[in-house]
């Protein structure tokens, strides 16, 4: 499977007569931990919309890598929207769900990796908006940080994040660029995190070193079971 900047017309026709369903992955680019890529939001959505799409067809669009304002907002390699300026982010889906309803997609499914407050507020204000006048496309806005049941607990860089990806793409984690200093810890989403001396510098969240390939596998399952009830729904 490839996303849409890759195919050609008829291609893209072709996909969204059989199934017209478009899966677009929102994401961000922030510094997960010494383990991780900064694109690691992005590379989940679009990982679990492709599972999604290889179930119910359609169109994948390419991941849009840009997330809003966090916590972690000053930390390296991280690029995220200043909160005053979360509209550009509603602007531009905007556009993009008109002109995929003008092309004949009849639903749309938006699943955003990056799972800060402001980025869950500013797809709020994006499914009101477009539920305030009558579309002929459906639009499903879907944050995993709301999914029922989840064997683990969203984090950021934590052992939800690390399994998930993990699970998606393999080679993307390397548990070796940790170190293996154990620290005791009250809250593990504390301020000492935000440390660049310590062993887990800018992961919030639980300890991701434990992680097995299990863990990735059932939290990747389920939250694939959850996307795809709540599109067919």
């Amino acid at each position: 499977m490839v996303d849409l900047s890759q195919l050609r017309p008829r291609q893209i026709y072709a996909a969204v007569e059989e199934s017209p369903i478009a899966w677009i992955p929102l994401g961000a680019i922030e510094w997960h931990g010494w383990h991780a890529p900064v694109g690691l939001d992005a590379l989940t959505s679009s990982g679990l919309c492709q599972l999604a799409w290889e179930k119910l067809g359609g169109i994948v669009m390419p991941p849009l890598h840009y997330g809003a304002y966090a916590s972690i907002a000053g930390h390296p390699w991280t690029i995220l929207l200043d909160q005053e300026d979360s509209d550009i982010l509603v602007r531009l889906l905007l556009n993009t769900l008109q002109r995929l309803e003008e092309f004949g997609v009849k639903k749309a499914v938006v699943l955003t990796g990056h799972f800060a407050t402001v980025q869950g507020e500013i797809l709020a204000e994006l499914n009101d908006l477009w539920k305030s006048q009558w579309r002929a496309m459906k639009l499903v806005v879907l944050n995993p940080d709301s999914c029922p049941d989840l064997p683990i607990p969203p984090d950021h860089g934590g052992l939800f994040e690390t399994a998930l990806l993990q699970s998606l793409h393999p080679d993307a984690i390397d548990m070796a660029e940790l170190s293996d200093e154990l620290v005791e810890e009250k809250n593990p989403a504390g301020i000492q995190r935000r440390d660049p001396s310590h062993p887990l510098y800018g992961v919030i969240g639980a300890d991701p070193r434990p992680v097995t390939a299990e863990q990735g596998e059932k939290l990747r399952d389920h939250l694939l079971a959850w996307i795809l009830a709540e599109v067919k729904d």
